[in-house]
């Protein structure tokens, strides 16, 4: 059933299933044909030349040498039957006199200046829809002939014999009536015409002009690209050589400038905050400007050859399919905001690394007041429960109920050990550049040291002071007003609701998960903050300044500035805590949370109720061995998850994480205890495992992109 579905879906698309046979293909043709039918057979053609090999030399062959074959062999058959040769050279030219190539230089493969969602309905609108079958555009032909990743590969192969060959072909026996068939090259002329106009358009925008320092209009560089290109055109029309090659220097100038100012507006997004919609114009504008010097390329470089005349097909053919994905699109234009997000944890993260023992002790003391706090989240839990309130409300009231212990500790400058994770996680992505340098990498060591630490250091702090304070309640209560925090049969439940051989560890894990998603928003609220410049418009309110005055409206505008990262990250993980639960019974999923100071919390109000006697009991000890996994859960999980996309974020590759790896396994063989507690003895210099000892490796040095160059250009200054 597998192998027949697989059949007819490959017959659907044309694969892997020749439509018609070689001599059909050449001879079946006729340039009298309506243009529909012409261009029918041109993908028919081109499906049989991308189609693997059938016969047994083939299947030892590299995939691309099967096309060019293919295509020998159809060269190969025409020269054997030349009445076939003239109807397919006819056939040829008649298409690409018919058809108009605009669309496709200068705007297939880019990204359409749609926005972000009506870009991703566009595109999944093309990946369901059938697109004509007699467009005049080449570049709606142009998706039809290379529907597949694989035909840039084969296309970029090909060799200049082929390619002569092709050429020979178009250019046999042309008639005096044909001799103005190929209009190729005022369509490339008019797509460079096109394109500079969308870059002025799109490059004097206010949403990038604004973020240009010191510019006028009339100043930027994509303002004068148009005017350069007509120059350049009017002295090549002109026969002027001695005007030609400044102007088109003048204009190469330009496209460098246009580059830095793209730059330029990119590193006003990573410090004053992210919008989708901006960073897809600057992908716009990065693709135009590559795009633009292709063609010029072709436009003023006589002697290029086929292969690179071949190279820039296979450039639309790979750029039209990452165009047409919508994973693609989704990955490229949330890469930076992601790493806008991660760079913002990474900021926050470094205040909960602590480097040495008095910072581990600090740590230690300011987990213990977070545990502190959390006592009364853990005291308020059953108070809510014996409400019996409608689910509903009751998850509202939980959620309430932790997010004020959670601002609480927020406010007051202590710490909660699961919120480290995300955060820090980030801060140590931010170091993981120059691997290969051994120093880089006994410094990177150092840090995980530290963050493993920090986290044991806050762990310990909650946990060591949530157990006693919760103790004190519970006394408390029950001398004020005689009934326990805890019922027996509350208390017994809770016990064997921590078991580690009960859904505790996958219900820690989903925590986990909520504990990085919290921090996502937390960067996200802080990025919007930034973005919108909300703290400078909150420090000159009107009405602030009226009833506050200047110094108390400023102080409050710096204070949300501070903190709007950690009350996004505390009210989201609050509201998913207590609603979470609920809404997932209303779905009948057998879903619930479990965090490790607050379940610390309730496995010592159990025991106050219970009494010492049901620590000797297995029970228990099941529930201190679930509460440690959950402990290890919630931390692994939320840390995994965030190191994953600050790694993503920055771009670490493989071979940099293993080495890191490496690098840490090594550490933890020579000094385990200081992933634990902090020492006196200096760590060892940990060099990376695949570098030798003694051999000082240069940091990895930054290679500058194609379009930079070494002269600082005030294009503002040139005519």
């Amino acid at each position: 059933m597998t192998l027949r579905w697989k059949f007819w879906t490959n017959r659907f698309k044309g694969r892997n299933a020749a439509l018609l046979s070689l001599d059909q293909l050449a001879s079946s043709v006729s340039p009298r044909d309506s243009l529909e039918t012409r261009l029918n057979w041109l993908v028919d053609l081109v499906h049989w030349i991308r189609r693997p090999g059938d016969y047994p030399e083939a299947q030892s062959q590299p995939r691309t040498q099967i096309q060019t074959g293919r295509m020998r062999r159809f060269f190969d058959v025409l020269e054997k039957n030349p009445e076939w040769k003239m109807n397919v050279a006819k056939t040829l030219r008649s298409i690409i006199f018919e058809t108009n190539a605009l669309d496709l230089f200068s705007e297939t493969g880019l990204p359409r200046r749609f926005g972000l969602f009506n870009e991703l309905a566009e595109r999944l609108a093309s990946r369901f829809l059938p697109s004509r079958s007699d467009s005049p555009e080449l570049g709606v032909l142009f998706d039809r002939l290379f529907p597949h990743r694989n035909d840039a590969t084969w296309i970029g192969h090909l060799d200049e014999g082929t390619l002569q060959r092709f050429q020979a072909l178009l250019e046999f026996e042309v008639s005096p009536e044909e001799n103005a068939y190929n209009a190729l090259a005022s369509d490339l002329e008019d797509a460079i015409v096109h394109l500079t106009a969308q870059l002025r358009v799109a490059g004097c925008s206010s949403a990038i002009r604004l973020r240009i320092k010191h510019r006028r209009i009339q100043e930027l560089p994509f303002f004068k690209l148009s005017t350069v290109v007509q120059t350049v055109f009017l002295a090549q029309t002109q026969g002027d050589e001695n005007k030609l090659v400044p102007e088109l220097n003048h204009l190469r100038l330009l496209i460098e400038s246009c580059y830095r100012a793209e730059e330029e507006v990119l590193s006003h997004l990573e410090e004053n905050g992210v919008s989708t919609d901006v960073v897809y114009q600057l992908a716009y504008i990065k693709a135009a400007l590559r795009r633009l010097e292709a063609l010029l390329e072709l436009a003023f470089k006589p002697d290029l050859s086929l292969a690179r005349v071949g190279s820039f097909v296979a450039m639309l053919v790979r750029e039209n399919q990452a165009r047409l994905s919508v994973r693609d699109l989704i990955r490229q234009n949330f890469r930076l905001l992601t790493r806008t997000i991660v760079e913002r944890n990474a900021k926050t993260g470094e205040h909960y690394i602590a480097r040495n023992a008095k910072e581990y002790w600090e740590m230690v003391r300011h987990a213990g007041g977070g545990g502190a706090l959390l006592s009364v989240t853990t005291w308020l839990k059953p108070v809510i429960v014996s409400l019996h309130l409608a689910a509903l409300w009751e998850g509202v009231a939980a959620s309430l109920n932790y997010i004020f212990g959670f601002l609480s500790i927020q406010l007051c400058g202590f710490t909660l050990a699961t919120k480290q994770p995300a955060t820090t996680a980030p801060a140590l992505a931010a170091r993981m550049h120059h691997v290969r340098d051994p120093k880089a990498v006994a410094m990177l060591v150092d840090e995980v040291v530290f963050l493993i630490r920090s986290q044991f250091a806050a762990i310990l702090g909650n946990i060591a002071f949530i157990v006693p304070t919760v103790l004190a309640l519970h006394f408390l209560l029950l001398l004020i007003t005689g009934s326990p925090l805890l019922s027996e049969e509350k208390a017994t439940y809770t016990i064997q609701s921590l078991s580690i051989l009960g859904p505790s560890v996958f219900f820690a894990g989903l925590t986990g998960v909520l504990l990085w998603a919290s921090s996502l928003i937390g960067a996200w609220a802080d990025n919007w903050f930034a973005w919108h410049r909300l703290g400078d418009a909150l420090a000159s309110h009107r009405a602030l300044l009226r009833i506050w005055g200047p110094t108390r409206t400023t102080r409050f505008a710096r204070f949300l500035q501070r903190n709007i990262a950690g009350f996004g990250s505390n009210i989201s993980l609050g509201l998913m805590l207590g609603l979470l639960p609920v809404l997932a019974t209303f779905a009948g999923l057998p879903l619930d949370v479990r965090h490790v100071t607050l379940s610390s919390g309730s496995a010592a109000a159990a025991v106050a109720t219970l009494g010492p006697s049901v620590m000797l009991y297995g029970p228990f000890w099941l529930a201190v061995m679930g509460i440690l996994s959950i402990g290890f859960l919630n931390l692994t999980v939320s840390f995994s998850l965030a190191m994953w996309v600050a790694m993503r974020g920055r771009g670490i590759e493989p071979e940099e994480r293993r080495t890191i790896l490496q690098a840490l396994w090594l550490r933890l063989r020579q000094q385990p205890l200081t992933f634990i507690f902090p020492t006196r003895s200096t760590p060892p210099n940990v060099l990376a495992p695949n570098i030798p000892p003694g051999i000082e490796a240069e940091p990895l040095q930054r290679v500058a992109p194609k379009h930079e160059t070494t002269a600082d250009v005030d294009v503002a200054k040139l005519p």
